[in-house]
C-alpha cells in the first residue's frame, strides 16, 4: 500500500468513526444501521465492510475513541492541581462530571458493557483508567518504587468507587452525590499512605 493510499484509508477510517459516533450518540447502537453509518460518511456499504469487519468492531473503536478523550480530559483538569494529591482529586471530581456528558454515559457507561460484553468493556475501562490511576498513587505517596501488590488494588478500589459513582449519579439514586464520595476518595487515600508506612 502506498503512502499516498495508507492517509487516504486512514483519512476514511475516521469518517466512518465520526459517522458512527454521531450516528450512535443519537439512536444507540441498534438503532444505527451499518448502511446509515456507510451513507452519512459518503460511502457505500462495501467501503464500510472494507475498513470494519461488522458494526460492533466500530463500536468499539468509538468507546476507545471516547475513552481516550475523556482521560485526556480528566488528565488536563487534573493539571491545575498544586501537588500530586490535589491534582488526582480534581481529576476524580471532573471524571465524574464528565462521566455525565449523555455521549459518554450512553455509549461508555450504558451501551458498551452489553454491545461489547462486560469482559471487553472492562478491559478498555481499565487499559485507559488504571494506567492513569497507578502512576497518580506512586506520585502521591511520594515514593520511586510501591510494590505492585500495594497499588493494583488501591487503584482497582478507586475505579470502582468512580464507576458505580458515575452509574449511580446517572440513575439518580438518593444519598449519593459526588462531592460525598470524593471527600471518601480523599480519606481513603490519606488511609492508604498511612498503611504504606
Amino acid at each position: 500500500m502506498g503512502k499516498k493510499t495508507a492517509i487516504e484509508s486512514a483519512e476514511t477510517r475516521k469518517q466512518i468513526i465520526a459517522s458512527a459516533r454521531g450516528l450512535f450518540g443519537e439512536k444507540g447502537f441498534s438503532g444505527a444501521t451499518t448502511s446509515e453509518i456507510a451513507r452519512t460518511a459518503g460511502l457505500t456499504e462495501g467501503a464500510f465492510f472494507h475498513h470494519f469487519k461488522d458494526k460492533k468492531s466500530l463500536f468499539a473503536e468509538v468507546v476507545q475513541q471516547l475513552q481516550r478523550e475523556f482521560a485526556s480530559a480528566v488528565f488536563q483538569r487534573g493539571g491545575a492541581g498544586e501537588n500530586a494529591f490535589d491534582r488526582f482529586i480534581i481529576g476524580a471530581r471532573a471524571s465524574l462530571e464528565l462521566s455525565q456528558n449523555p455521549e459518554y454515559l450512553r455509549l461508555v457507561l450504558l451501551e458498551a458493557p452489553t454491545v461489547l460484553g462486560a469482559t471487553n468493556w472492562r478491559e478498555i475501562d481499565s487499559k485507559s483508567s488504571l494506567a492513569v490511576i497507578e502512576p497518580a498513587l506512586v506520585a502521591i505517596a511520594k515514593r520511586a518504587e510501591i510494590a505492585s501488590n500495594s497499588v493494583k488494588p488501591m487503584a482497582l478500589q478507586i475505579l470502582g468507587l468512580l464507576n458505580e459513582t458515575a452509574f449511580a449519579l446517572a440513575r439518580g439514586d438518593a444519598g449519593i452525590t459526588a462531592e460525598d464520595v470524593i471527600a471518601l476518595l480523599q480519606d481513603s487515600i490519606r488511609d492508604w499512605i498511612k498503611r504504606l508506612g
